[in-house]
């Protein structure tokens, strides 16, 4: 897997957790760990409230979170991602 696969891996899972949500890779490291490669990625995603009652109250501008996402590399198979 190049890392511009595993960059849109990481934007297609993200993106059916998050939806309506706008996906930035900010870095993306390939590592061994376990006898295993895994590319680690980390940015951001920016996500507007998707509640009726949000619309009116909260500004339009998006909440954006910080995310990192382990795929290894072989398979293509998310291990572990966690978004702060």
């Amino acid at each position: 897997m190049t890392e511009n696969e595993a960059q849109e891996l990481a934007k297609k899972f993200l993106a059916a957790q998050f939806l309506k949500s706008l996906i930035t890779v900010n870095s993306n490291q390939l590592t061994t760990r376990d006898n295993l490669q895994v590319y680690q990625l980390e940015g951001q995603i920016a996500m507007r409230s998707q509640g009726m009652v949000d619309r009116f109250v909260i500004s339009k501008s998006a909440i954006t979170y910080s995310f990192n996402i382990e795929i290894e590399a072989r398979h293509g198979k998310v291990l572990n991602y966690e978004v702060r």
